[in-house]
């Protein structure tokens, strides 16, 4: 793959990417590895966006979405996987 990437006559290595991106937004750092994998991403996908997760979607009724909400109104502090496992067969 080609490691110099840009906008019409700019190009820049991942590396210079890194820098710039850093520069701008100190207190969002983002590593070369990471500036890597999103232009896999692009390459691969035409876009950034996650590709859909396998396995079938689970869909709630609204009974179950009132026991959910009943269950962590009752239990503020309860963990979310909690709250999941505790409604996941209701």
């Amino acid at each position: 793959m080609d490691s110099r990437k840009g906008c019409g006559d700019k190009t820049r290595t991942q590396k210079q990417v890194c820098e710039i991106f850093n520069t701008k937004y100190p207190n969002r750092r983002i590593s070369q590895s990471r500036v890597s994998r999103i232009e896999n991403k692009f390459c691969e996908f035409g876009n950034f966006t996650d590709i859909p997760k396998s396995g079938r979607k689970r869909i709630l009724d609204d009974e179950q979405k009132f026991d959910i909400l009943l269950d962590i109104q009752d239990n503020l502090h309860k963990p979310t996987r909690q709250v999941a496992v505790d409604n996941d067969d209701r």
